[in-house]
């Protein structure tokens, strides 16, 4: 069996997960990576991604992070996020207008003189996250 280490997932409003695990694997600006038990100690920027959690029953959960922070201690894993959210927490009708606002936006936006290109592209992808989770994929949703 794995060794399991304590995982803690934080946004400013709640803690989504506080749970052992045996496994996490997210996405830094640096690129994804997996965090075992005994990983060493870092500090890394996250990117809006889909967090897959390994419980020590062997199941696995899915959480999308809308970006912050990832701490990596010998006590444990932190995960700072701006936004968290597991599956069963989703509003699908507020993720699906948020997609369409950030594809106007970015669709116009070049446009536009006090628009920021970037912060749309994470809204964007921010919803599309969300909605994967959720079940409705944007696979076959006009972009």
């Amino acid at each position: 069996m794995a060794t399991s280490y304590k995982l803690r997932v934080v946004t400013p409003e709640q803690v989504v997960v506080d749970k052992d695990v045996t496994e996490l694997i997210l996405r830094t600006t640096e690129g994804e990576i997996g965090i075992l038990a005994h990983h060493m100690q870092i500090i890394s920027p996250l990117v809006p991604c889909i967090m897959t959690v390994y419980d020590p029953d062997g199941s696995t959960e899915e959480i999308t992070v809308g970006g912050g922070f990832v701490e990596v201690k010998d006590d444990g894993v932190t995960v700072l996020a701006d936004s968290a959210e597991r599956a069963d927490m989703i509003d699908v009708a507020r993720a699906q207008r948020a997609r369409e606002r950030a594809l106007e936006i970015l669709s116009t936006g070049a446009a536009g003189a006090n628009v920021d290109l970037a912060r749309a592209q994470r809204a964007l992808t921010r919803a599309e996250n969300r909605l994967k989770l959720a079940g409705r994929g944007v696979q076959n949703m006009p972009h």
